[in-house]
């Protein structure tokens, strides 16, 4: 045979590796391969028999190899899938039932899995199976009827893979991990989001999230294991899996959108006059007295937010905030999560987050170079005369952030050159961006900060300021307040446990402090004038 008599089969494989992968690019790459793989099979003298099967098996494989590649996977125990069987192949039936069998048994969890492999294909009795195992005989006898139940089941419905439910978009509550945790875990990981969807409901085996998902078991047993020891997932003590946190979908806030903007609306003359009342005292203390326009703004701006947001959690008579739990991570955090199903218009969802605070108030803890008291970065993300992705658009993004504004700031207030500051020059380049974003500024050539620097006692007397507000809100409206969100809390399947109290009610309540201040701003009684990014962002340092 040679490569002419194998071209033909060109656009067969070109249709099976275009089912396969997420572009046409990948497909036709896929193809390459496998034509290059068939080339080196001739020149090295080997016959392929039946070039169709050949060819879409090798297709197959090195696809799966690519898949184990991405994901960083462990190879399936059993033989891989294998392609419908060629028109050219005597055995065809015989070889697509096989295939079949194959498929449903990379299905099966792991230790029924091995139970298996290792007495069909590996021709072992089972008293060898319990020796090599460790269990009683008993036990790799219910092991096989369950794998044999399950194939059965698998080969009768053959239920057609299914795509990807959607995306998770992670938030949490609390102090990071020391590597991410728990953001790291899923991020640009759509099968680890999609397991946590799946596994939201009710809790799964691995059968259950296999055929849900229609990925092998083999595959996604690490990525399971992965998510419970990370603690977004639990585990039953029948090995069922189970989502640990609360997931919302975007309908769940949008379907209160409305209401929660006519209670603010309704409420704005009391809680405008008790902002203001704030704010005129604020204005009066002598720090912020010694700040220049644009940073009086950022300080008024930050003010507002926090009475406003730390009434919507105590006002709801939640108790504020909930204790997080100290994680195996490292770190003390609660998680929840939105999942967009695929296919989803996300319009209307994207613009009501105009009236939504991206991320809460972020509290970030460091030192500079040269330094040994503390400083903190408190800020808010919002639409409102803002960029609310000064960070970035990514997870990685953040994270550098994360770790290096604040040193730099630091610097820069000291007088010291960026270079010098300790910070690695792949952030250095983002100084441009933050300087749009309203965080730098320049003053006779050199790098300023244009956010307020206050001391760390000049904080505790504004947060002292915020904390009157916030008492005054809860006794002039908390009680209806209260009665609005007590019939919007968001439902929670029975088995999950571990969802505060507060977050069944935040996906809702999270409308309210940009409601105000948006109707503020259109009544010119807050932000006039303001055309460019106004962070409401402080940094508080120890003297």
């Amino acid at each position: 045979m040679t490569m002419e008599a194998l071209l033909p089969y060109y656009d067969f494989l070109l249709h099976l590796a275009t089912a396969k992968c997420d572009s046409r690019a990948d497909a036709e790459d896929l193809v390459s391969e496998t034509m290059l793989a068939a080339l080196a099979c001739l020149r090295r003298g080997e016959t392929i028999r039946h070039p169709k099967t050949w060819l879409a098996n090798t297709l197959l494989h090195k696809y799966n190899d690519a898949l184990r590649q991405k994901y960083r996977l462990p190879t399936v125990v059993c033989l891989a899938d294998c392609a419908d069987a060629a028109d050219d192949d005597p055995d065809a039936d015989a070889t697509q039932e096989a295939a079949r069998v194959r498929e449903e048994i990379n299905r099966l969890a792991a230790l029924t899995r091995e139970t298996v492999v290792r007495y069909y294909y590996g021709g072992q009795r089972v008293a060898e199976i319990a020796e090599a195992l460790g269990v009683p005989p008993g036990t790799v006898k219910s092991r096989l009827f369950a794998g044999r139940q399950q194939i059965r089941k698998g080969l009768e419905q053959m239920e057609a893979k299914q795509n990807l439910p959607g995306r998770l978009y992670l938030s949490n509550g609390g102090e990071d991990g020391c590597n991410g945790e728990p953001q790291s875990l899923v991020d640009n990981d759509l099968i680890a989001q999609n397991l946590l969807i799946l596994a939201y409901e009710k809790p799964l085996t691995v059968h259950a999230l296999s055929l849900a998902i229609g990925i092998p078991a083999a595959y996604l047993e690490p990525i399971l294991e992965k998510l419970r020891d990370g603690e977004l997932l639990a585990q039953t003590d029948g090995g069922r899996f189970y989502t640990d946190f609360l997931i919302t979908r975007p309908q769940d806030a949008l379907a209160h959108f409305d209401a929660v903007r006519d209670f603010a609306h309704r409420q704005f003359d009391t809680v405008w006059g008790i902002l203001t009342e704030t704010l005129e005292r604020v204005k009066a203390l002598p720090f912020a007295r010694a700040l220049d326009a644009f940073q009086a703004t950022v300080l008024e701006r930050y003010v507002a937010l926090k009475a406003l947001q730390d009434f919507e959690h105590f006002g709801a008579g939640t108790a504020g905030l909930p204790q997080f739990p100290a994680r195996k991570d490292g770190g003390r955090w609660l998680a929840q999560a939105v999942a967009v199903p695929a296919g989803y218009d996300t319009k209307a969802y994207r613009d009501a987050q105009q009236y939504s605070i991206q991320g809460g108030h972020r509290t970030t803890q460091a030192t500079a170079v040269g330094r040994t008291k503390r400083a903190w970065l408190y800020e808010f993300d919002t639409t409102l005369c803002d960029d609310p992705h000064r960070f970035g658009e990514s997870w990685g993004d953040f994270e550098l952030y994360s770790r290096y504004i604040l040193p730099l700031l630091l610097s820069i207030y000291d007088g010291l050159p960026p270079e010098e500051s300790g910070v690695p020059n792949d952030f250095l380049a983002r100084i441009p961006a933050l300087g749009k974003a309203g965080l730098l500024g320049r003053e006779g050539g050199a790098l300023s900060l244009k956010i307020p620097v206050l001391s760390s006692e000049d904080y505790r007397e504004l947060t002292r300021h915020i904390a009157q507000a916030t008492d005054a809100l809860t006794a002039a409206i908390g009680g209806a307040w209260a009665a609005f969100l007590a019939l919007r809390k968001i439902p929670i399947p029975k088995h999950l446990t571990s969802v505060p109290a507060l977050y069944r009610t935040a996906p809702v309540s999270a409308y309210f402090p940009l409601s105000i201040l948006r109707e503020a701003q259109a009544k010119s009684l807050h932000l006039q004038a303001i055309t460019t990014p106004c962070p409401p962002v402080l940094l508080v340092r120890e003297i």
